[in-house]
């Protein structure tokens, strides 16, 4: 199957304007994993722990001081993948795509135009999409997972690994959807405890559903607080009277309710990007979307349709296949979100 590109139809500049027009702010976690255009395809990060475990020791006037131990370096790399989405303009597009082409068109064949612009965005989407999971996928497992590329069960899945410790990944003893018995607030302090020792910091928010906040408003546990801090308890207790009470019983981040939904990968639909029984720390940098430049990308800069810097990110291009005849619109990007600190990743099942 052989192609070339079609640039003198569309302007491939205002086509990728256009797509990462209509796709910005599409990334939910973005304020996690903040966007950052890479020239290269592939990354490597250098993991220092936040804790070096050294104390300085008193010495004598006139003595050396002992020497301390520098904290284990763990470099992570690997190749950012490369995703997208095509769509193919059918027959009667086909005619009118080549009428604009010949420059016979008539006013309504600018539909095609439209349809060219409207796939393009809507691949572009489907990028965003993909990159979603990816975040879901990072923020509750500590890696990501290219189910696409691989059977999992099979254990020969391409995998992202960003080396999360094991015990910060945890579940309630009793869960929380049993409000009558669990103890949200205790879990809590204890998990607020691991993360400490592990950061030095508390998280910046704990991330929760709207289904475990209603658990929480009807909880036992929360409910007697509330009912015994004021002379007046509620009858009813809302997110901000919760909040109260966690942050009265010692809990230093605050909650912040998630229901991202987006399509599912195997196409069941919209699902949710992260369990509604999840409890997921958040915290400023800990990761990053890292955008690298698509083969694509690199051969329309080559050629001067775009520039090199703008080679990293969405993109969008119009083809011509040859065997079989036809004329595709795609949007892709090479892109993956990363964990820049691994002790920053926690995730409680609630």
């Amino acid at each position: 199957m052989s192609s070339e590109y079609i640039t003198d139809v569309i302007d491939i500049p205002s086509l990728i304007g256009y797509v990462r027009e209509q796709t910005d702010g599409e990334l939910p976690f973005e304020d996690i994993f903040p966007v950052e255009g890479v020239d290269d395809i592939e990354y490597e990060l250098t993991q220092v722990p936040a804790f070096t475990g050294n104390v300085a020791k008193y010495r004598s006037w006139d003595t050396a001081p002992p020497l301390g131990n520098r904290p284990g370096v763990t470099i992570v790399g690997g190749e950012i993948p490369p995703l997208g989405l095509s769509f193919r303009l059918n027959e009667k597009d086909i005619v009118r795509f080549n009428k604009l082409k010949a420059g016979v068109a008539d006013k309504t064949d600018a539909r095609v135009s439209d349809r060219i612009f409207g796939d393009a965005a809507n691949a572009g989407h489907a990028v965003q999409n993909r990159i979603t999971l990816a975040h879901g996928e990072a923020l509750t497992l500590g890696k990501v997972t290219l189910t696409e590329l691989g059977d999992v069960v099979t254990g020969n899945a391409i995998v992202a690994n960003f080396g999360v410790p094991g015990g910060h990944f945890v579940t309630a003893g009793t869960l929380w959807s049993d409000t009558a018995a669990s103890t949200p607030i205790t879990n809590l302090k204890a998990y607020e405890a691991t993360y400490y020792a592990a950061n030095l910091v508390y998280p910046d928010a704990w991330m929760i559903s709207s289904a475990v906040m209603a658990n929480l408003a009807l909880n036992a546990q929360v409910r007697n607080l509330a009912q015994a801090s004021t002379a007046n308890p509620p009858g009813i207790i809302n997110a901000d009277i919760v909040q109260a009470v966690f942050t009265a019983a010692g809990i230093k981040a605050p909650f912040v309710v998630s229901d991202v939904m987006r399509p599912a990968l195997d196409g069941s639909g919209n699902a949710r990007v992260i369990s509604d029984r999840k409890v997921v720390a958040i915290r400023q940098g800990m990761g990053k979307t890292l955008y690298g430049p698509s083969a694509n990308a690199a051969n329309l800069a080559g050629e001067g349709t775009i520039a090199f810097q703008d080679a990293p990110g969405v993109i969008a291009f119009i083809e011509k296949q040859l065997r079989p005849a036809a004329i595709i619109t795609t949007g892709e990007a090479v892109a993956i979100p990363v964990v820049l600190d691994p002790y920053a990743v926690f995730c409680a099942t609630v």
